[in-house]
Order: structure tokens, then sequence, then C-alpha cells
């Protein structure tokens, strides 16, 4: 590598580098999937272990590795959060790679540029989730695809099966990309190459290389049959919109994330808000997004038989994930395709780099690079600075801030008390209740079925919404709490203001109209409702001692009279 070269792709790694350290340190603590991933990964009983991820909607090889991170490092929410950058920078240098190995070293460093200041990796390389390691993985994919179709070594394709392997075991959808990208391998093989076109039995000698894959599918085939045939939790939240299709392309080609968790219904909620146009989004998603799209154009207009054929199989692997949330089994949301992100990033730089007016390509790139960069500096919803506003130590910070005392109540809302231990002094620090997203079924409609509840709620359960306050719920404040106190004794109540933030006038307009009722998910009518009526039923025996926020959590303590 010649010294230029080198010095240029130092700069890039240190540019990656400083956005993925700076404000890593989360200050609200670990939000509910990450600490997901360290509950299941901190299992000292093996047994316990196993049973954790397979009741997770995700295959197992991640938490393996957190589990060997945690073993070496420390699980401090900084050190997981490390776990996760050092595969994000490695990615910087495997994406370099694969633009070289396409076409040439201009190429590569465009290719690692592109990786180091995009905001979507920069977000995910802060959180303990499996999405960092996966580019990493997809991004040695690519690489070892196109090393593939270049030169038919046993090391590459060895080196490409394992890649693809890990990705199954990284992700259950990773299992449909390597699916497409594996065709894709073979066709351009098969198509383009007189040595495999012509002699049959060399082409099948390529099942040998395929078959340490398909060993890796079989062991992971409990955790795929698990999550096949486990109840979607996905639709209980969020509802499908083609405008999710949009949203992704915001997520991956500007930096400003949309679609993180959820996103709204239509494109035109971020145009205009307030009766006003949003400019911020229109300038920093927008243009970015219309800018990388024409470089995709682009890139397939130049007509490479390796772009073209990734770019399909990518297709391929997006139009499924878009059946499936069709269908209700998923969310569209951004993260759950990352696989094929190397291969926009490096078809987008490769596009970039062929556009034939020189004038043209260098505006382009300028305004994107620095639309990106100034976003990414400026703004305090940035991907650095962006904060877990779900995060758990959040709410323990408001409790521990309270006139609570040792031992007096606390009812959670949406999440059960285990979710928050991490945090918590002691665990006997308090009473704890909890109508949660895997019990609400009870305390609020006195169904002990909780599948049939979140898959036909929204009809079985019409009529309850509608009455308010909640009968159940007020039997079960009773039961538990207003039967039990003694004047003077307080209980804290904790909500997640993003679940349960409609007033019970809004729930009952939203039941007045069908079209209404229908976008709205049933978790935010239920927890809402809830909410609703939790307060009521306190208003009468209970005063409001005191009312705090920290991020999306809101704490109520109330006093008795």
């Amino acid at each position: 590598m010649k010294n230029n070269t080198f010095f240029k792709l130092f700069l890039i790694f240190i540019i990656a580098l400083l956005f993925r350290f700076w404000c890593l340190d989360k200050p609200e603590g670990l939000w509910n999937d990450e600490y997901v991933s360290w509950y299941i990964a901190q299992n000292k009983d093996f047994n316990n272990f196993l049973t954790e991820m397979l009741r997770n909607c995700h295959t197992p090889l991640y938490y393996f590795y957190l589990k060997v991170w945690m073993f070496f490092f420390k699980d401090t929410d900084i050190s997981l959060r490390i776990s996760s950058v050092i595969p994000s920078l490695i990615s910087v240098i495997t994406m370099f790679f694969a633009g070289k190995e396409l076409k040439n070293t201009q190429l590569g460093i465009f290719t690692a540029l592109l990786t180091a200041i995009s905001s979507f990796n920069i977000y995910f390389a802060q959180e303990v989730r499996l999405y960092s390691l996966l580019f990493l993985f997809s991004s040695l994919t690519l690489l070892f695809f196109i090393r593939t179709v270049k030169k038919q070594s046993q090391i590459n394709f060895i080196l490409y099966f394992t890649a693809n392997a890990a990705i199954c075991a990284l992700h259950t959808l990773g299992i449909i990309f390597s699916f497409f990208n594996i065709i894709g391998l073979l066709y351009i093989l098969y198509k383009y190459n007189d040595e495999y076109k012509n002699k049959l039995k060399k082409f099948i000698s390529l099942i040998k290389y395929i078959l340490p894959y398909l060993v890796v599918i079989a062991l992971i085939s409990p955790f795929l049959i698990t999550i096949a045939t486990s109840h979607s939790l996905s639709q209980f939240w969020s509802d499908f919109s083609f405008s999710k299709i949009l949203f992704n392309f915001v997520d991956y080609f500007s930096p400003i994330q949309t679609n993180i968790v959820n996103s709204p219904d239509t494109i035109s909620t971020y145009i205009i808000q307030k009766n006003k146009i949003n400019s911020i989004f229109i300038i920093f998603a927008l243009i970015p997004t219309t800018i990388m799209l024409i470089f995709l154009v682009q890139a397939i207009k130049e007509k490479n038989k390796i772009i073209n054929i990734l770019l399909f199989t990518s297709l391929c692997f997006f139009v499924a994930l878009t059946i499936f949330s069709l269908i209700g089994k998923m969310i569209l949301i951004t993260k759950y395709s990352s696989e094929i992100y190397p291969i926009l990033i490096l078809s987008s730089a490769f596009g970039a780099l062929n556009l034939k007016k020189e004038y043209l390509k260098r505006i382009l790139i300028f305004t994107f690079i620095f639309l990106n960069l100034f976003y990414l500096l400026n703004s305090n919803d940035a991907a650095p600075r962006r904060t877990r506003s779900e995060g758990h130590l959040a709410v323990v910070q408001l409790l521990e801030t309270s006139r609570l005392k040792e031992g007096e109540n606390v009812l959670l809302t949406y999440y059960d008390s285990d979710k928050f231990e991490r945090y918590l002094t002691s665990k006997n620090q308090y009473k704890f209740y909890s109508i949660n997203k895997f019990n609400f079924n009870y305390s609020m409609f006195n169904n002990e079925n909780y599948f049939e509840t979140i898959q036909y709620g929204k009809t079985i359960y019409k009529n309850s919404l509608k009455e308010f306050p909640n009968k159940e719920i007020e039997k079960y404040i009773k039961d538990n709490f207003t039967s039990k106190m003694k004047k003077g004794d307080r209980i804290g109540i904790v909500f997640l203001n993003t679940v349960s933030f409609l007033s019970n006038d809004k729930i009952q307009n939203i039941l007045e109209d069908d079209k209404e009722y229908k976008r709205t998910p049933f978790i935010f009518l239920a927890f809402s409702s809830l909410k609703n009526s939790i307060l009521y039923s306190l208003k009468d025996d209970y005063k409001m001692d005191s009312f705090t926020q920290a991020g999306d959590w809101t704490l109520f303590v109330y006093i008795k009279k």
C-alpha cells in the first residue's frame, strides 16, 4: 500500500474512531433491547444462558460474542458499548478493501470514507446490539464475494461461506440474505466464467464449500424453528406503511435517523410539522438521500456485473422483508435489513466516481459529505449525541431522587422489575409490582390467554377500551394498594411515555373513527387506557406528592390521604 493511500486511510480511520467514541457513555443507561443483550450474556448458568437465547428473536452468535467480551472486560455500560465500536472500526478497513478489490484504491478510499461518516453505522457502533457486528460480517461477505468472482481460490470460497454462516448465526433474517447472496454468486460464476459454465463437475465441486455453511444452518435450526413458530409481537406496536421503505433509505443515506425503532405512517409527517415546512429534514435527509439514489442509478447504468448482481440480490432480500412486514410478521425498520447496507455503500461510491460530468460529480460528492459532517458536528440529535431516551438508568434515578422510602410500593408499567435491577442499589430497595407488556392481558381484560390478546385485542376489547375507568384496573389497584396502604404511605407509578401518551378523550375519538382505530397500534390504546385508569382510581384517596420526568419516562408519586 502506497504511503499516500495509507495516510488517507489512517485519517479516515481516525475520523471514524472519533465519531464512534464521541458521547459513547449514555447517561440514561441501557434501554430495553440493549438490556436484553446484557441480561442474556451475563447468565452464569449455561443452561439458563441457552434458555434465554431461545426466547429471543435473534440467532445466538452475538450473545456468545458479548459473553466472551464480558469475560475479558468489564460489563459496565461503556465497556459493553465499546464491544460494538470495535467491529464498526474494523468495518471501515474491510470496506476499503472491498472498494479496492472491485476497481481501484480511489474507490476503496471513498467507500471507507462513506462508511466512516455513516450516521447509521455510528449510531449502532454505540449500541449494545448485534448490528455493528452484523455490518462487519456483511462487509466481509461483500469483500469475498468480489474476490471469489475474480479468483476462484479455495481460501476465497471458504472465507465467503464462513462470513455468510456468521451472518446467519447473528441475525435471524440473515438466512434470507445469505440465500439470495449465494444464489447470486453461483449465477455469476456460471454465467460469466467459462470454466464453470462448460464443466458441470467443476461447478458441482463448489458444494464442498457450501457444506460447512449448511452445518451452521443445521446447528441454529432449533433457534430458527422456535422463532418461526412463535407468535409475532411486532404488529402489536406498529403497522406497515409504504413510507417505511423511503424511511429505510433516509436512515442509510442521510445523517437523520427516522426509523431506528419506528417511523410515522407518512413522509409528510416529517416534511410538514405544525403547519410549517421542516427545512431541516428536507436539507439533511431528503437531499443526501436523493444524491445517493442518483449514485445508485449511475452504478446500475455502468453495467458492472458484480455490482448489478449484488444490487439485485439485495433487492430480493428487501422485497422479502417487505412481504413479511405486509403479512404482519415483522416491522420494516432499517436495522433489520443491515445485511445489504455494505452493498449499498459500495454501489453508491462506485456510481459517484463513475459520473461522466466531472463538475456534477464534484458538486454532488461535496454536498453529500458536507451535509453529513455538518449535521454530525452541529445537531443535538446527530448519531453520536442521540440519547437513549428509554434508558433504564433514568427510571432508577427518578426513583432515587423522589421521596420514596426503602420498601415502599412502586408500580411499573410496560416493563417488569428485572429490567431495572442492573442499576438498583438493592433488589429489595422497593416493593415492585408490574403491569407489563407480557401480563397486561390479565390485569386489564381478565384474560389469561396472552397471545389471543395481542393478536385479536382490537377486535375483542374495543368495548373494554371505551369503558372508563377500566374496572379490572380499578380492582387491581384496590386489591394490591388502596386496601393495604395506610395514611401517609407513598406509591410510585412509572409510565413509559412512548406507549401511554393518549388521553382518554383522544382514545374515545379514535374508537369512533374506524380508519384511525385500524391504524393506531393496540399497545398505545391499551397502555394509555391503563395509565388514565390508574391515575383516575387514585384521585379520591391519594394526593400527588411529586411528578418527575426523564427521557421517555414519567414517575408519579402519590401519598395516601
